[in-house]
């Protein structure tokens, strides 16, 4: 249970973490 849950939150602060990081590259590309 300990691990399923921690892996779906991992993949959770993935999916958020990561279209925040390509956002903020493209940003920087921009500027």
């Amino acid at each position: 249970m300990i691990t399923i849950t921690s892996y779906f939150s991992f993949l959770l602060a993935a999916s958020t973490i990561t279209p925040a990081l390509l956002i903020g590259l493209s940003k920087i590309r921009l500027i």
